[in-house]
C-alpha cells in the first residue's frame, strides 16, 4: 500500500487500482514483499526472538472478492516459509479490519494465533479461540484516556476471552500521545486481575 501510494491514505485507492490494472506486476511485487518479510522475521529469530508477529494493517480495506488472495494467500507463504525454516516459532496473525474475514485467515495461513482489533464483538473473539489464541482488543484511544473507561472495558475483555487461549493487547498500536502512567495502570490490571479488578 505504501510503496504504491507513495505514503499514506486514507483508503489507500491508488494501490488497488495497481492491482486491478496491472495484475503481473502486483503480483511479482507482493512476491517480492513475501520473500523479503520472510527473511526479515527469519533474521529476528535468529537473533533471538520467541514469536514473531505479521501485521497486515490495511487488509480491512481489501475487498472482499480479493481478500483470498491479497491478504491470506503472501500471509499463509510467509507462514510456511517460517515453519519450514523455524520451526515451533509461534506466529501471530493480526488482520486489522479483516471483520468476518477474520475466521478464513485463521483457519488457511496456518498462524499460531490471531490478533484482533478493538472492531471485533467478543463474542465473535470468543468463537475464533476454539481454533486458536486469540490476541487483543482494547481500543488504544481508552489507554489513552485511561481511568474508569479503560478499567471497565478491560475487565470486559478479561471476563470474555481470559478463560480460553488468550493474551491481552491492544487493538493496535498505542496512540503516541499516551501517558506513560495509563500503560503502567493497565499492565497492573491486567496483571493482577481478578484480584485488581475493582478500583483502589
Amino acid at each position: 500500500a505504501y510503496m504504491v501510494t507513495g505514503g499514506s491514505s486514507k483508503d489507500f485507492a491508488e494501490a488497488r487500482v495497481f492491482a486491478y490494472q496491472q495484475p503481473q506486476a502486483f503480483s511479482r511485487l507482493m512476491a517480492l514483499l513475501v520473500e523479503a518479510t520472510s527473511r526479515y522475521l527469519l533474521r529476528q529469530v535468529s537473533a533471538g526472538v520467541h514469536a514473531v508477529q505479521l501485521f497486515d494493517s490495511w487488509s480491512g480495506l481489501v475487498p472482499a472478492e480479493a481478500f483470498s488472495a491479497w491478504v491470506i494467500e503472501p500471509t499463509r507463504r510467509i507462514v510456511a516459509t517460517l515453519k519450514a525454516q523455524a520451526p515451533g516459532t509461534p506466529v501471530i496473525g493480526f488482520p486489522r479490519g479483516a471483520g468476518e474475514h477474520t475466521a478464513a485467515f485463521a483457519a488457511e495461513t496456518g498462524i499460531d494465533a490471531v490478533g484482533l482489533d478493538q472492531a471485533m464483538p467478543l463474542d465473535t473473539a470468543r468463537r475464533l479461540q476454539g481454533a486458536l489464541p486469540v490476541q487483543g482488543n482494547l481500543d488504544p484511544a481508552l489507554l489513552l484516556v485511561g481511568g474508569g473507561a479503560m478499567r471497565q472495558q478491560t475487565v470486559r475483555i478479561l471476563e470474555e476471552l481470559a478463560d480460553g487461549p488468550f493474551v491481552f493487547n491492544l487493538g493496535h498500536g498505542i496512540l503516541p500521545m499516551t501517558p506513560p502512567d495509563h500503560v503502567a495502570a493497565l499492565s497492573t490490571l491486567v496483571r493482577n486481575w481478578p484480584v485488581a479488578e475493582e478500583p483502589a
